[in-house]
């Protein structure tokens, strides 16, 4: 009889869950309720309870706290957790510390929290297994189940093995195992985003997944076994039933996998089948025929489902041709520095309208991808922006690297466009005072050059009429005006300090000719450089 210990500051949770099912009928009993985490320590060591299933959020002592407090004093125990929808993060929390499981309250009913003891007395089964040598001997005696994954992880996923002349063969598991097929589920987030701040959470879920996965195969296979390559990656070995239709079975399990991973996980994939091997030692190359498979829903965007069929019937990829976008660039950086948000969204339409064209493979998209992304973040990095930037600090080629068609990519490249977009349109005015301000340090630091309203713009690498708006609209003056008024300023200090002639100074402030220096002069200063000069000259007098 497993002994149970409940907590939680609600008492009506307390005798909801106590009344929620029959315990003995599953072979437990509850010897003990708390209230508070302070209260239940106590408690614990007094009951020594083999499974104890908490609120998280409590006073005194919430419920990671009672976990953290429970393994410092080295009690061996299943935890299970009760959460509201609103502190998932603190039942990943708690799932990291060591909980077995985590049940919401509202959409609690008695198969969760029966499949959720289910759960806690294997976790208790394992305990029990490290303090007893002869349970834990047993433990190591492979299981059907056990012997299987061991078999195909060896035979399908470990390089060093393919090095031999070949892997054992397995009578037992090559018996079970005639026609099988390899399917390959690779999943992926339904609503494609820029900008997320990590990536999906796949490991976290890995056990959930992989239960509703192995049982919606007990309705359509003999036998199966699932292995996960990757953390987004899920490989099965399947047998349909003797009396089925192969492929319809095989279709109608992914569509049921794609419904519960939607429900479960707001998640999709896409599934490459291969053909039927009669043996197991065919397998790797049926591996090789689901990844082929799988990689042609890349490039059918409608496509979920693929079987790899005879070489000949196989859909065709585009041939491999070089992709490249750098010549946008240029355009790019004009559209961002200038925040001209219409333009840069043309920009990337003509960028999709390429992908759409030239089909690029997974591999040069995402390097498009990250090329155009670093282009970007480096360019508005070094305009000194100080919030609301792209970040960098997300992994943005694992994030893409997870997208399973080239109709994925092109959501994520709207998606990306949008943020950039919505930056421009936030930093519009500042970024044009910005502008003003790097026009206006230019002038002055450049002042003995000829300096035209072109040459500061190729500077400031935005177009002249950007800057010209720009500046006339901040300062009420138009460049050419100030440039004059900075060179005229100039001209004066070197009138007055008397050591040069006009024509002299003309040429030192990067005027053409004298004649031009007196006209911008007077146009300033109400008088000609001589006049101005006479005029000092009695003044100091």
């Amino acid at each position: 009889m497993y002994r149970i210990v409940l907590i939680d500051d609600e008492p009506l949770i307390l005798a909801g869950i106590a009344s929620l099912i029959c315990w003995e009928e599953h072979d437990c009993s509850i010897v003990g309720k708390a209230t508070n985490g302070h209260d239940a320590i106590n408690l614990i060591m007094e009951t020594q309870p083999d499974i104890v299933i908490t609120d998280i959020r409590m006073p005194v002592m919430n419920g990671l706290e009672l976990i953290e407090a429970c393994q410092e004093k080295h009690c061996e125990f299943a935890f299970i957790v009760l959460t509201n929808l609103e502190d998932f993060q603190l039942a990943k929390q708690a799932v990291h510390l060591g909980a077995v499981d985590y049940l919401v309250k509202l959409d609690l009913q008695p198969q969760m929290l029966v499949q959720a003891l289910g759960r806690a007395k294997e976790h208790c089964s394992r305990i029990e297994s490290h303090h007893n040598m002869e349970l834990y001997t047993l433990l190591l005696k492979d299981t059907q189940s056990m012997q299987e994954r061991n078999y195909f992880s060896r035979l399908l996923l470990s390089p060093s093995d393919k090095e031999y002349p070949g892997l054992p063969l397995d009578p037992d598991v090559s018996a079970r195992y005639q026609n099988a097929y390899l399917i390959l589920l690779q999943m992926k987030p339904e609503q494609i985003h820029f900008g997320h701040a990590e990536s999906y959470d796949y490991p976290f879920i890995s056990n959930q997944l992989l239960d509703i996965v192995s049982g919606i195969g007990g309705r359509y296979f003999s036998h199966h076994t699932i292995l996960m390559p990757h953390k987004d990656t899920v490989l099965l070995v399947v047998c349909p039933k003797p009396e089925s239709d192969n492929d319809k079975s095989l279709t109608e399990f992914c569509t049921k996998v794609n419904v519960a991973l939607s429900t479960y996980f707001a998640l999709t994939a896409l599934f490459g089948i291969s053909q039927k091997k009669a043996e197991t030692t065919l397998l790797p190359d049926a591996f090789s025929e689901a990844q082929s498979a799988l990689s042609h829903c890349y490039y059918e965007s409608s496509l979920r489902i693929a079987f790899y069929k005879n070489q000949n019937s196989r859909l065709r990829q585009p041939e491999h041709r070089e992709f490249n976008i750098n010549f946008l660039k240029r355009s790019m950086s004009a559209a961002v520095l200038e925040n001209k948000s219409q333009n840069l969204k043309e920009i990337f339409s003509e960028l999709s309208e390429l992908f759409t064209q030239y089909k690029p493979d997974k591999t040069q998209a995402v390097s498009a991808c990250i090329n155009i992304y670093s282009y970007l973040h480096d360019l508005l990095q070094n305009e000194n922006l100080e919030d609301n930037t792209i970040p960098y600090s997300m992994d943005i080629a694992e994030q893409l690297s997870q997208l399973g068609s080239l109709d994925d990519i092109l959501q994520w490249l709207n998606s990306f466009c949008d943020k950039i977009c919505t930056l421009l349109a936030e930093r519009k005015e500042k970024r044009s005072d910005k502008f003003v301000y790097m026009a206006k340090r230019y002038i002055h630091e450049h002042y003995n050059e000829k300096l035209t309203l072109s040459d500061i713009a190729d500077y400031l690498n935005i177009s002249p009429g950007y800057l010209s708006t720009s500046f006339s609209n901040c300062m009420s003056r138009t460049v050419s005006d100030y440039i004059a008024e900075v060179k005229i300023q100039h001209a004066k200090e070197l009138i007055d300090s008397g050591q040069f002639l006009i024509y002299e100074i003309a040429n030192q402030l990067g005027f053409e000719n004298a004649y031009y220096f007196s006209k911008v002069f007077k146009k300033v200063t109400g008088m000609s450089p001589k006049n101005y000069e006479c005029r000092q000259k009695l003044d100091q007098n």
